[in-house]
This record gives C-alpha cells, sequence and structure tokens, in this order.
C-alpha cells in the first residue's frame, strides 16, 4: 500500500486526457468514486480513478452510452475487478501528517476568477477573439497559466463565459435603442445595425456557441445552447410580434432567426475575402434582404 499512486485533479486531467469538469461530473453522477478529501478545497484521486476514465474514454469511442458504461463498470466491480488500486482516507492522511504530500497551492478563489473574466472581456474586445492569448491574459494579471486552468479548460470556453460582458460592451447604446423601439421591423433592423462593426467577434461567438452544443462537458453544452437561445429568441419575438400586426409574412419564427444569423456569419465570411465591401454595404444587403423577404408590402 505504501507504493500507492495519489492524484490531484489536474495530474489527472492530463494523464487521462479527460478535463477537469468532466471527471468531475463523472464523480457527481456516480460513474466514478468519490476522491478523499482532506480540506474544503482538497481531494486525491487513485489509479482506479485513472483506470476508470481511460476504460470510460474507450466506452465512448466506441460510441457506448453512458447508461451501458455505467453498467459495465458495476459490473466487472460486482465481479471483484476494482480497476487498480483506491485509496482510503486514514491512508491519504498518514501521508499528509508524514509529509510526503506537497502542500499544494493556494486555489483561486472567486476574486481572481472574476479579474480572469473582466479582463479577459477587455482583451477580446479590444484584440478580438482570433488574436487573444491566454498569456495575454495572465501576463496581465500576473498569474501563472496554472491559476487560468484552475478555472477554465482553454480560451474558448473563457471567451464563452465571457459573452455576456461583451455583447454589454458592444451594444450598450444599440440595446438601449432597440428596447425603446416599438416596432419589430426596426428592432431588427437595429439589430443588424449594432451587430455588423464587430460582426466578427458576434460570429465567433455564434460560432463557439454551436461548438459548445457538441461537447461532452454537460457544463459547456448547457453555457453554449443558452448564449445561442438568448441570440435567437428575442429576433424570433420580434418576428413573433411582426406576423401578429400583420406587417410580416406567415414564416416560422425560429427558422427565420437561425436563418437570419447564418446570414450574418457569411457577411463576415464574404467581408474577409473581398476587401472592396465595406460594412456599410453589407449592412445594406442584409437589411435588403430582410425586406424582401419578411415583409408583406414594400417599406
Amino acid at each position: 500500500m505504501n507504493n500507492q499512486r495519489l492524484y490531484r485533479i489536474g495530474e489527472l486531467e492530463r494523464l487521462s486526457g479527460v478535463p477537469r469538469r468532466t471527471i468531475l461530473f463523472y464523480v457527481e453522477s456516480g460513474l466514478l468514486h468519490p476522491p478523499v478529501k482532506t480540506g474544503k478545497t482538497m481531494a486525491y484521486y487513485d489509479e482506479a480513478h485513472h483506470q476508470k476514465l481511460l476504460f470510460i474514454k474507450n466506452g465512448k469511442k466506441k460510441k457506448i452510452p453512458l447508461v451501458a458504461i455505467r453498467q459495465m463498470i458495476e459490473r466487472r466491480e460486482a465481479e471483484g475487478d476494482t480497476f487498480g488500486m483506491r485509496l482510503d482516507e486514514r491512508f491519504v492522511l498518514e501521508r499528509k501528517k508524514s509529509g510526503e504530500l506537497r502542500k499544494p497551492r493556494k486555489k483561486i478563489g472567486k476574486i481572481t476568477r472574476n479579474r480572469i473574466l473582466q479582463e479577459g472581456s477587455r482583451i477580446f474586445r479590444e484584440k478580438g477573439y482570433r488574436n487573444t492569448r491566454v498569456s495575454d491574459i495572465t501576463s496581465y494579471l500576473n498569474i501563472g497559466k496554472g491559476s487560468f486552468y484552475s478555472y477554465f479548460s482553454n480560451k474558448d470556453e473563457l471567451f464563452l463565459e465571457c459573452v455576456p460582458l461583451i455583447f454589454r460592451e458592444f451594444f450598450s447604446r444599440g440595446w438601449e435603442e432597440i428596447r425603446r423601439e416599438r416596432d419589430p421591423y426596426r428592432r431588427i433592423l437595429k439589430r443588424v445595425e449594432v451587430s455588423i462593426p464587430v460582426i466578427g467577434e458576434f460570429t465567433t461567438i455564434l460560432q463557439l456557441s454551436r461548438e459548445a452544443l457538441k461537447e461532452n462537458d454537460q457544463t459547456l453544452k448547457n453555457l453554449g445552447e443558452s448564449i445561442y437561445r438568448s441570440i435567437c429568441k428575442p429576433i424570433a419575438a420580434d418576428i413573433e410580434k411582426g406576423i401578429e400586426i400583420g406587417i410580416f409574412r406567415s414564416v416560422d419564427p425560429g427558422l427565420y432567426s437561425a436563418l437570419l444569423l447564418g446570414i450574418m456569419e457569411s457577411a463576415d465570411n464574404l467581408l474577409a475575402m473581398n476587401p472592396e465591401l465595406t460594412h456599410e454595404s453589407m449592412k445594406k444587403a442584409i437589411m435588403d434582404v430582410i425586406s424582401r423577404s419578411l415583409l408583406t408590402t414594400s417599406p
């Protein structure tokens, strides 16, 4: 038992290739047995955790549902297969008391996490998503990359969590004008108008939201769905109102709002490929498409 290996979650993440949020989800859902905790924020994992993660990862590659993987694990454990050595609390505490366990760094708290979000949002706004690196954020805050990865798996995840702050900064004055506008047609046009100047970041948000929907990490998937719906829903509501008062043709509001977002992404690609196009010409083209496809009569 003295040769038993102990893992912190960061090391387990690296060894298994499974993100820490997913590891925590597996523990909460019962796919993995709980780690041994030695404090409020300190937990140690064993070789059985490592081997189970590899087993789950292999099962998912074979398209086996998690429910079936859980049954396979339970069946193997019932037959006496422990997937490797398991820790007990007394063993971990004895190792800690003897000084064999390194004292871990103090975990960053809510203040540091909020600083990462605030400065990340600012740097994304100033440099754009594509030109921002994790090191830009950690260097400005004077923190190590390890602190960054304690809360965010990568730049994409940080960007998704920064979206509300970025929206508030990008569209603060524009959204206020939209809220005051009562005509649903003019509201939709104003949405286009405030989005075109920041179309690159806007379409990046859309793309990352869709990518998050395909993630195995349920937290990230929920975040992507929430952001995408928050963009589509107000457009669909405007369309429903326009149909109700008779100025819009009878279309599927949800489908049309999704198509409109697709047009915005295509516009971003066209602007990148054709330097002769301008934001103003693209805005007019999109507004023309909206008026011709949505209005019951010419504006």
